[in-house]
């Protein structure tokens, strides 16, 4: 099985695809955009994406490529992200420039603030990519993980630096449909969890007409976001977990009645984490 993720190695992106699938063949790309793009294609078996952040929420360019996709989540993953401070200057007065994701950057906003508050913060597509650039340049620092200072020849100058502790990132696993519902079902684990994507029709009270499908039948709603349609302006769409797995009574009845309110409703998937 080959495997995509967001490169290079040693990104956070790459520490989760090695969890899920330690003994498969692993293929950087350069973008989210482009692991979406390599499983479409076929180019890959699966793909593994960050979707969320505990610290700062969604990653919303996986949620807007969710939107269009065609492939389906078949397991999720949480992983403890620790951020470090990475950098080859002997003093930290010689640092001016500091790299990293923009997720880096703002899950260490307050670290940053307090050291270095001057510095220029340059965005990359990853924190190993950070790390990559930081270890070429003088002057130059990155917010990344430890085992990116390894990878790259980068002293660890600090380890640690989000300014929550308990800061995990959830990652899930894209592949085709058919695939995707054989992966589950041979990863049965713990949290089963549905993901969905559905637009309420434009009439008052809809939404609340929506929600309501699943107190009616008794589905656990674990996380409800709204992200802009990219149709029209002010239209939104909304992203939901529930716990349970379609084809349980109750999931099955709350998405038929979910469907009376809605100009949609898109399953992404039913999962389970793998832990």
């Amino acid at each position: 099985m080959r495997v995509a993720f967001l490169g290079p190695q040693a990104s956070f992106s790459h520490e989760a695809a090695l969890k899920v699938f330690p003994k498969e063949e692993l293929v950087a790309v350069d973008s989210i955009q482009s692991v979406f793009t390599h499983v479409s294609n076929i180019v890959v078996d699966a793909g593994i994406i960050p979707l969320e952040n505990s610290t700062e929420g969604s990653v919303t360019s996986t949620l807007d490529a969710l939107t269009d996709t065609k492939l389906m989540i078949c397991a999720e993953l949480l992983l403890d992200i620790r951020q470090c401070f990475l950098s080859n200057e002997k003093e930290r007065g010689a640092i001016k420039r500091i790299y990293s994701h923009p997720q880096g950057f703002a899950q260490c906003r307050k670290w940053i603030e307090q050291n270095f508050p001057n510095a220029e913060l340059v965005e990359c597509s990853s924190t190993a990519k950070a790390a990559q650039r930081a270890s070429k340049e003088a002057g130059c620092a990155a917010i990344a993980s430890e085992t990116a200072s390894a990878k790259f020849s980068i002293a660890l100058m600090e380890k640690n630096i989000n300014d929550i502790s308990s800061n995990k990132t959830r990652f899930v696993v894209l592949m085709q449909r058919e695939a995707a519902k054989s992966f589950a079902a041979a990863h049965k684990g713990p949290k089963p969890k549905t993901s969905i994507i559905f637009a309420v029709k434009d009439k008052s009270g809809m939404l609340f007409e929506a929600i309501k499908s699943f107190k009616e039948f008794g589905v656990n709603m674990t996380k409800i976001e709204s992200r802009p349609s990219k149709r029209n302006p002010w239209e939104y769409i909304f992203f939901v977990d529930l716990d349970g797995m379609v084809g349980e009574g109750k999931i099955d009845s709350a998405l038929l009645e979910l469907n009376n309110h809605c100009e949609f409703v898109k399953i992404l998937g039913s999962y389970y984490r793998i832990e």
